[in-house]
């Protein structure tokens, strides 16, 4: 069976995401990047895995990557189509369920945006995926991703949020799983916490955890080069 590898986008951006790191690279598949950010009919995880995968073909395997939210899709995805998904890779993303705290957060979020907006929403938001001295060196490229995201309808970041915060964890099902998966990790990330990326890697010896220093949420970003390795070195080791 040939393979296709699908990236999956995380929240406050689309698909053109990867148009920032997939076309510098060499892949080993063709690459398929959906576009769900304008969703506002999806209720859980579940539900965004299977719709996008009406888009993906059934004779092919599928290597997932997702970036934050979108590593939470790819989750979705594997526990929906085992049968298709030869592996995932978490890119500064987690197998864990929001906390308290966390969900508060998304409530707030959502009342935000419904209030105020998207434009109003991004300014603040983009620059804080990123480590405090990529943000200083790179201004034009955070001022790029705000200008790009600030149009994604408030609706589909609201949904979003909403499906995040109600997620559940993944941790049972990463114990039983035969599909590796690939948690690779900024040291400077400061919305996913390393100790839940490690409890889950622990779980299976099938799974595996690659740390990145002095990068934040946005990895593919700040070191391109080493993600892209990371990614290659792990989709070679797996055996369709």
């Amino acid at each position: 069976m040939s393979g296709i590898i699908v990236c999956l986008h995380g929240f406050g951006e689309d698909h053109r995401v990867w148009d920032d790191f997939i076309p510098t690279y060499t892949w080993p598949y063709p690459v398929i990047a959906p576009n769900y950010a304008g969703w506002e009919d999806c209720l859980n995880m579940s539900e965004y895995a299977q719709k996008i995968a009406l888009e993906l073909p059934k004779d092919q395997a599928w290597y997932l990557i997702g970036h934050s939210m979108g590593g939470y899709v790819a989750l979705a995805l594997a526990k929906e189509f085992p049968e298709q998904v030869k592996s995932v890779v978490m890119l500064n993303s987690t197998a864990m369920a929001d906390s308290e705290e966390k969900k508060l957060s998304r409530n707030k979020t959502m009342e935000f945006l419904q209030k105020l907006g998207t434009e109003a929403f991004i300014g603040p938001f983009v620059p804080n995926l990123f480590s405090k001295d990529f943000v200083e060196q790179h201004s034009s490229i955070i001022r790029k991703l705000i200008e790009r995201y600030q149009h994604i309808p408030a609706s589909g970041l609201v949904a979003a949020s909403k499906a995040m915060r109600d997620r559940p964890a993944g941790l049972e099902f990463l114990t039983s799983t035969q599909i590796p998966f690939l948690f690779i990790h900024g040291d400077l990330d400061t919305l996913v916490p390393l100790e839940d990326v490690e409890k889950a890697v622990e779980l299976s010896s099938i799974h595996q955890l690659v740390r990145i220093p002095n990068v934040g949420h946005q990895a593919a970003y700040e070191a391109p080069e080493l993600v892209h390795l990371a990614i290659i070195k792990f989709i070679n080791s797996v055996h369709v």
